[in-house]
């Protein structure tokens, strides 16, 4: 079964997928920039890895021009050179070469070999600073994208996009072009060498060149369509095992299993399949590349060996240009296998600049102050998801007082966690506004606004750090381990704390694994006594707790709500009766208000509700 997003532009719509190959692969390049001195490294030891290896060849011209009496010893590079370097005097022209060419094939061999290791390691040395900079980059721009972005993202693909995409681009930035730039300057080296044996004879060998442009085009087409399905399926592997692993207890209580391994099996199978396409399409390319190239070479050879060629050229010569045009094959071969790589990499990086081109939560405020009195008013709220034509919030005004305590009541949906949600401006509303302090909250400052509000949710939300850390998260890093112990107590959390194995500085597990819910949520109600906000939101911040506990914290949060603006979201409207206001919602707009009393004695839905959860 195939995964449910595979969807293929039609012939209509496919963009032109090679100007916008090079757009990326230089878009791609430009993080190279900051690094040019160690890119600059590497093209220099490639340069003389390449040089290296086409003297290498020329080693054998002077080899057999030494053995021939009738042409001079002189005639190639190395040759040139050795007798330049050395006088032989009387010595003779075979028991020269007898000692130089063995020195000149050691030199050749260690410079050849320098260069490769200073051109390999400088250019991974660039590919790594690249992809960590992406890597850095794409995190921090999740972090500050807006709330719709994760609402159409699960979370598997966001981190498949960090882990697997990013590291995709690493064939583009380090494999794909150290052997661009490695064997790309050695195919230069061989033909301008070739060029300067015979350049006639070398016209022949650029026959087959279109041919071969022409099978690494067609071939490469399949290799990006082939990567972006592979790269899809990896987060759709990442996303069912990331709930599977973070829900193993209900898919084992409610007998999952099997569904869960059929949703991985079709996940991993259409991952296998693409993965076998591009497999197959890469296999194809290199021996029809190889076939060319042959080809190419045995008509050199039938031309080289014509007489008309021959009288041009002596032995050594000639066995050097074809030495040359034979070593041409290797390089050639790994430019055209390169582009699977590099559409691999393409692939991804167009994924990755997509999401760097996405637009941050708006912040055009400027407005920062130090502390807000917590007046919080909203004037006719409209708002509807992101995508979807369902009116949320419809038609809201409300006003809270500084150090008042509100309570939002209403059945599930009715929009009480978006109101607040739009009070800390994870969304804009479509129409109205919210004001605090009399300013509208568009006008601060987005982390100067957040700064003013602490929130404790019924969804935990725990680090793989210490308790300390946790509890002094954020803004509050540099909190002294008094206060820190000071919120521990007014949470009713601190003999909890002292109990595990090392205190504040027990390491938690993923999400807090190994605390109980209720030890998890006080921690997290310490981070919020510990950052004293002047505006705090409960949304359901006792929920995981036993009665006793939630006794206990019941009391701790009445003593840090005083002189704070308090909004409680709650379903149990026991733990809201001694609000200053009771809202209730319903349909995402405000049908009652009142203290408890007064809503008793009105009757209506909250009375309903509250006979409900009595009767309950």
């Amino acid at each position: 079964m195939v995964p449910p997003q595979r969807q293929q532009l039609s012939p209509g719509r496919r963009r032109p997928e090679a100007a916008s190959d090079w757009r990326l692969y230089l878009r791609l390049l430009r993080y190279i920039v900051p690094y040019w001195y160690i890119f600059l490294f590497s093209l220099c030891g490639y340069i003389v890895y390449s040089l290296g290896s086409v003297l290498l060849a020329d080693l054998m011209q002077f080899l057999l021009d030494a053995l021939s009496e009738t042409v001079s010893p002189k005639s190639g590079i190395v040759a040139g050179v050795a007798y330049k370097l050395f006088d032989p005097g009387d010595t003779p022209p075979l028991e020269f070469a007898r000692v130089a060419l063995p020195l000149a094939a050691i030199a050749l061999a260690s410079t050849r070999a320098i260069g490769f290791f200073v051109g390999t390691y400088f250019m991974n040395h660039v590919g790594r600073n690249l992809i960590h900079h992406l890597r850095c980059e794409l995190f921090n721009k999740m972090m500050v994208a807006p709330s719709s972005y994760y609402d159409s993202h699960s979370n598997g693909v966001l981190i498949s996009k960090i882990t697997f995409n990013v590291e995709q681009v690493t064939g583009g930035a380090t494999k794909a072009l150290k052997i661009f730039v490695r064997e790309g300057l050695l195919v230069i080296g061989l033909i301008s060498y070739m060029l300067y044996l015979n350049w006639r004879l070398s016209l022949v060998f650029m026959i087959v060149a279109p041919f071969i442009a022409l099978v690494v085009v067609a071939v490469g087409r399949h290799f990006r369509r082939y990567s972006k399905r592979i790269q899809n399926s990896m987060g759709d592997v990442t996303q069912v095992s990331s709930e599977s692993i973070g829900a193993y207890r209900e898919v084992r209580i409610f007998g999952g299993l099997a569904q869960q391994e059929a949703r991985f099996y079709s996940a991993s199978q259409f991952n296998r399949v693409q993965s076998l396409k591009l497999a197959f399409a890469e296999a194809l390319s290199t021996p029809v590349i190889q076939t060319l190239l042959a080809a190419a070479l045995a008509l050199l050879i039938w031309f080289a060996l014509s007489p008309e060629n021959l009288a041009g050229f002596s032995a050594g010569a000639l066995v050097a240009f074809l030495t040359a045009a034979g070593q041409l094959g290797k390089p050639i071969r790994q430019l055209s296998g390169v582009q699977s790589v590099i559409q691999r990499a393409l692939a991804a990086a167009e994924d990755i600049f997509a999401q760097l081109d996405r637009p941050d939560e708006i912040d055009e405020g400027d407005l920062r102050v130090d502390r807000v009195h917590g007046e919080i008013a909203f004037e006719n709220l409209f708002f509807s998801y992101p995508g979807t034509d369902q009116t949320v919030i419809n038609g809201i005004s409300l006003r809270i007082l500084p150090g008042q305590t509100v309570a939002l009541v209403g059945r599930s949906g009715s929009g009480k966690t978006t109101l607040v949600q739009l009070l800390a401006r994870f969304y804009q509303p479509d129409s109205g506004r919210i004001l605090m302090d009399g300013v509208p909250i568009q006008d601060y400052e987005l982390a100067n606004l957040r700064s003013h509000l602490a929130l404790v949710s019924q969804n935990v939300s725990l680090f793989h750090d210490t308790v300390f850390n946790n509890i002094a998260y954020g803004s509050m890093v540099e909190a002294t381990m008094e206060a820190v112990v000071a919120a521990s107590e007014s949470a009713y959390a601190h003999q909890f704390i002292e109990n595990l194995p090392q205190g504040f500085d027990t390491l938690l597990g993923d999400d807090g694994g190994g605390l109980s819910g209720g030890q998890r949520q006080r921690i997290v109600i310490a981070r919020a006594i510990l950052k004293d906000a002047p505006v705090l939101i409960l949304d359901e911040a006792t929920s995981a707790l036993d009665n006793e506990s939630e006794h206990r914290i019941q009391r701790a949060l009445e003593n840090i709500m005083q002189n704070r603006t308090t909004v409680v979201i709650a379903h149990r409207l026991s733990t809201v009766e001694n609000a200053d206001c009771i809202v209730v919602m319903d349909e995402g707009k405000v049908v009652m208000t009142g203290n408890h009393q007064e809503l008793l004695a009105q009757g209506g839905l909250y009375a309903q509700l509250y006979n409900q959860e009595f009767t309950d």
